[in-house]
């Protein structure tokens, strides 16, 4: 794979997994607003999250949000629209295995088929749906399978059949501790109960669970309200009117505290009908039109949600289209950096290189005089050994002479050598320079370091301008000894506080009437367990204003074309990261710069 390719990878990647942590959370900021029957803001979170999940084209995802849409639906009363959202969500449960996702959309399908009085065919989703369940031991979902196929019965007057199954559920529900399936299940048996006039059971058990609803009272108040509104009705059948009221009062004020808008209207028209029974027909008129008046805002609600949906499919559309563009923009954005980390490489390198080109003027001038002592010296040993075969062709040769001749020839040679190994020195720096990797620390003697890149960088700059001349003075710690450091990394850095020194005197020479005489001193010094190394001159100066930006990468104030702006920021990295120490500058603009280098003795 291309290195642009694996780039826009690993980009695509980070924003998938973003993505998807975020459909993530508002999945589970939606479910919390389901809980709490705030169904139009469930609904405005849940389908942001399926947006997101279709656009990373997880099905998994997809097919729990497109569930929770449909119970939502379901919830509201809408079942055309919860009907096809389950029955997408099925099938992307079953293009991914998910069988008990698969499980509770037959489930929930069974339940819309009841609305709609299929019962066969609700009834047909229900065994799919406890193949399965019993298949992967899910005695939650047996349980509530159990509970739609009593309510199938109980709708068909089958009640013993109804019977069974209830008492079934209850029973699988109650030893798995499912407390919201189990009140559900004592409400559906309770109701049967009532339609099969065997009320006392129906209060026994409408009286237990609503003891249960009780202790939970705040994770089930529907449940609860439901409950109370399924005694008063025993009541009612009994005529014990109060009673019926006060149940109803309970349930009403159940609904309106956890806003359960669904269900207040039904509780305002039981009002109103037990009243009605009761002869007092004016409260009877005053719930009726509560029921009225809530109904509307029910249907209003739904219809509102309906266009909010609709809007909200717009809104995922828009933004879709605006997450590629962001995508698109990241990536080209991702280019842009790497082709710019390519860059500054590359301007760094040439930075070196131009600092190599600086050097190689005060190489040349400081290895010609060793290689000047090696042609002399050679001559001269040619001369001698002339010399020498000319005495020993005498009869009469003289073993002083030859000896003499010898031993000026061994110290010739000495000498030679001696020029020759400062020649190679000279290169191999000059290559060490020019070297792009960072190197290791060595024991280097950092006086001799100091004082060869001096000399060199001046004899580079005289080259160029063979009119300049300055005093070079050195203080150095005769005691510092050998120090660690990255020697081509320390020359690197010695070598452009030289070159910027030098720059400043000559061009405060430029502008000065005679009498002024550039000057550059360098000292070493042991302080503090620590290195220190002094660049002093007495040039031209950094204006104030400029001073926190020199170590910039690609700030100069030279002009166009004289400075790359990166030779203090490699200066000030090499010292800081390469060798831990720290670089100080201070400054009078037409009066002198002192760099200040620290070491630690490491």
């Amino acid at each position: 794979m291309s290195l642009q390719r694996s780039n826009e990878a690993i980009v695509l990647a980070d924003e998938a997994a973003y993505e998807k942590g975020l459909a993530e959370a508002y999945l589970n900021q939606g479910f919390a607003e389901m809980v709490l029957a705030n169904y139009s803001a469930a609904l405005q979170i849940i389908s942001k999250a399926s947006g997101i999940f279709d656009e990373l084209h997880d099905k998994q995802g997809q097919g729990r949000a497109l569930y929770n849409l449909g119970t939502i639906f379901r919830s509201i009363g809408d079942y055309n629209q919860a009907l096809e959202s389950f029955q997408q969500s099925l099938l992307l449960r079953q293009s991914v295995g998910d069988k008990e996702g698969e499980a509770r959309c037959l489930m929930q399908l069974g339940y819309i088929s009841i609305q709609f009085g299929n019962y066969n065919e609700a009834a047909a989703y229900y065994s799919r749906s406890l193949g399965i369940s019993k298949q992967l031991n899910d005695q939650a979902g047996v349980g509530a399978v159990l509970g739609g196929l009593a309510i199938i019965e109980q709708k068909q007057q089958q009640y013993e059949q109804a019977e069974v199954h209830f008492l079934e559920s209850l029973a699988i529900r109650k030893e798995i501790g499912e407390v919201h399936g189990w009140l559900v299940s004592m409400n559906y048996l309770g109701d049967l109960y009532t339609g099969m006039n065997r009320l006392r059971e129906a209060e026994a058990l409408f009286s237990e669970a609503l003891a249960q609803a009780k202790q939970h009272s705040n994770p089930f108040p529907a449940n609860y309200c439901r409950l109370c509104t399924s005694m008063a009705k025993v009541y009612m059948v009994t005529e014990r009117f109060e009673e019926a009221i006060a149940y109803l009062k309970q349930a009403l004020s159940t609904a309106i505290g956890a806003n359960l808008k669904y269900q207040i209207h039904d509780v305002y028209f039981a009002l109103s009908e037990v009243y009605k029974r009761t002869g007092n027909f004016e409260q009877a008129l005053i719930y009726y039109e509560q029921f009225h008046l809530n109904k509307e805002e029910v249907i209003n609600l739904s219809a509102s949600a309906k266009l909010k949906n609709l809007e909200l499919s717009s809104q995922i559309e828009a933004e879709k289209k605006a997450a590629e563009i962001h995508r698109l923009r990241h990536i080209e954005l991702k280019k842009t950096y790497d082709q710019l980390q390519n860059t500054q490489q590359q301007l760094i390198q040439a930075e070196k290189m131009a600092s190599l080109g600086e050097l190689t003027a005060g190489v040349a001038h400081e290895i010609q005089n060793p290689l000047n002592f090696v042609n002399n010296f050679s001559e001269v040993s040619l001369e001698l050994i002339e010399e020498l075969q000319e005495e020993r062709q005498k009869e009469s040769g003289n073993a002083g002479v030859e000896a003499e001749i010898i031993t000026v020839l061994q110290q010739n040679l000495t000498k030679i050598r001696h020029h020759g190994k400062r020649a190679d020195s000279i290169v191999k720096d000059m290559l060490e320079h020019s070297r792009a990797s960072g190197g290791e620390k060595q024991p280097v003697e950092l006086n001799a370091l100091a004082d060869e890149y001096l000399r060199l960088s001046y004899h580079g700059f005289r080259a160029k301008d063979k009119s300049f001349a300055a005093k070079l003075t050195t203080h150095f710690d005769e005691h510092l000894g050998k120090v660690n450091v990255v020697p081509q990394g320390m020359g690197r850095v010695l070598l452009n506080l030289y070159n910027n020194a030098f720059y400043a005197t000559q061009k405060k020479l430029r502008q000065t009437e005679n009498g002024y005489l550039p000057e550059l001193l360098v000292r070493t010094a042991h302080k503090n367990g620590q290195v220190e190394i002094t660049v002093r001159d007495n040039g031209a100066g950094i204006p104030k204003e400029v001073q926190d930006k020199i170590y910039q990468p690609f700030f100069t104030t030279k002009p166009t074309g004289q400075g790359t702006g990166l030779g203090l920021s490699i200066s000030y990295d090499i010292i800081t990261k390469g060798h831990g120490g720290e670089i100080h500058v201070a400054s009078e603009e037409g009066e002198f710069t002192e760099f200040t280098l620290l070491l630690p003795l490491v």
